[in-house]
């Protein structure tokens, strides 16, 4: 037996629940790799603004960093246009990004529930079958565990990895926020050179709520 038959074997001794798991995988995964390549692939990633002093931001060079220059206010005229102006980038690319975490974190939980729901239904098999008659007695018995405990390492086994790479995909989001946040300070103490005034000013970053 190879292993592809073997796996099968194993997934149909899981039950009519391992139908939901395969798409529930199916579609978790898609979701995961969407959103990962959205934030993985940004302009703002891509030129590693997030890691950038200001020099390095001046500098220019990279195409991915000439992007990110384009959403500097040259023409703002003080810091709370410039405010005004990265509250409005940060509401163009941050709410699509948050929502598709929320759900996806949604969708991970829903795998390990529905390995639960695996063991009650392959539980109550096995109660079934130890009130059968001693000829069907054995076979009910046995695919009841197999259900019980297979649907329950499935959900576990999707979603464990689908885990790590959530929590990958909130780092990316919160260095695009942090590289947005560079860029607001850079643009704001741009502004305030010209206007005379040196001082500094701190950014705010935002975290998944």
């Amino acid at each position: 037996m190879n292993l592809f038959d073997y796996a099968f074997e194993i997934w149909k001794s899981g039950g009519w629940l391992m139908v939901p798991l395969l798409v529930l995988t199916v579609y978790i995964y898609a979701t995961a790799i969407h959103l990962l390549c959205r934030v993985h692939f940004h302009f703002l990633i891509r030129g590693k603004v997030h890691r950038l002093g200001r020099e390095e931001i001046a500098a220019g060079g990279d195409p991915n960093l000439e992007m990110a220059r384009q959403l500097i206010r040259e023409d703002a005229t003080d810091t709370e246009d410039v405010r005004r102006h990265f509250e409005e980038v940060r509401n163009e690319y941050l709410p699509f990004i948050d929502r598709r975490i929320r759900f996806l974190g949604v969708l991970i939980t829903a795998g390990p529930l529905i390995g639960l729901l695996g063991t009650v239904v392959g539980m109550l098999s096995t109660f079934s079958g130890m009130i059968e008659s001693m000829g069907n007695r054995f076979s009910s018995i046995v695919t009841g565990i197999s259900e019980a405990l297979i649907t329950t390492q499935t959900g576990l086994i999707i979603s464990i990895p689908a885990l790590l790479l959530l929590s990958w995909i909130i780092q990316r989001r919160n260095s695009l926020v942090l590289a947005i946040t560079r860029l607001e300070r850079y643009n704001v103490r741009k502004i305030m050179h010209a206007n005379g005034n040196g001082a500094g000013i701190s950014g705010s970053e935002g975290g998944v709520s």
